[in-house]
């Protein structure tokens, strides 16, 4: 198996393959994770070779497509994957710590427990840390990563903002990246529902105009969708907000977002502006 070669190289290689070959493929991923590949990939994580610069991030990105799998996210999570992407985090190899944020994000998709394990390997803050990153995939991986933690955890959502995620969120709204702006947004979005104080600071922090030029000049659905998203969260239930956001005009550039045959987009335009008109 290649995975296991005394060859560094190849064992790279390896796993760069396998992460190709899962990519899609959800009978593969299990496969890998049955066929006993997981300890080869951490060891890869945590004891990279200097000759093989893109060992960690190979190993790193072929966990993220087997944690696609819904049935191996628990196997992987226990295994102790978790806490070596976490370590991973922190490495000078950026490209690598971009890949384990994307593999943690991966791993807390419709696994609640996950997102709670994620917190408490202290990964929060380190996912916060890539926000400041100058490349733009490490930026939205770790976006995509604390979107998906914040989902129905309340005490992830406060942790994120404790940490000082929102300012460089908005920040990244302002990217010319695209994944960069529609994973900004998400987060935004989800760090910000239902959750008071995180509205409060948002808007502190100056993101409501932001939201509002990005919905206005926008010709992106994928992007626009979630902007609207991130409006009806940060909208509902907070007069503060709501004012805001119909002084800026998000309210006419809603109801042109409504006609859209998105759904998602429509859906989410049509949610906001709902918000946005009640009393």
């Amino acid at each position: 198996m290649m995975l296991t070669s005394p060859d560094a190289t190849e064992k790279a290689k390896a796993a760069a393959a396998l992460c190709n070959i899962c990519s899609e493929t959800d009978s593969n991923r299990e496969l890998v994770v049955h066929a006993g590949g997981l300890p080869s990939l951490i060891d890869m994580l945590k004891h990279p070779s200097p000759e093989v610069p893109f060992m960690q991030s190979a190993a790193a990105a072929c966990i993220c497509n087997l944690a696609a799998n819904i049935n191996s996210k628990e196997v992987i999570a226990t295994s102790g994957a978790l806490e070596v992407l976490v370590k991973v985090l922190r490495s000078e190899n950026q490209a690598a710590a971009a890949q384990a944020a994307g593999a943690l994000w991966s791993l807390c998709v419709d696994n609640d427990m996950n997102k709670q394990r994620v917190a408490d390997a202290g990964a929060i803050p380190h996912l916060i840390t890539l926000l400041h990153a100058p490349d733009t995939f490490a930026q939205s991986q770790s976006a995509g990563a604390l979107s998906e933690c914040s989902i129905r955890n309340d005490n992830n959502k406060r942790l994120i903002s404790e940490h000082g995620a929102i300012l460089p969120l908005v920040k990244m709204l302002r990217s010319q990246d695209l994944s960069v702006q529609r994973l900004s947004s998400c987060a935004l979005c989800n760090v910000c529902a239902n959750h008071e104080a995180n509205k409060r600071q948002a808007r502190e922090v100056g993101a409501l105009p932001v939201l509002v030029h990005l919905l206005s000049s926008s010709q992106v659905p994928e992007v626009l969708s979630p902007v609207a998203g991130a409006i009806c969260n940060l909208s509902m239930k907070c007069q503060e907000n709501k004012a805001e956001f119909i002084r800026l005009g998000a309210t006419d550039v809603l109801r042109h977002l409504v006609t859209s045959p998105i759904p998602s987009l429509h859906g989410n335009a049509l949610a906001a502006l709902e918000q946005l008109e009640l009393g």
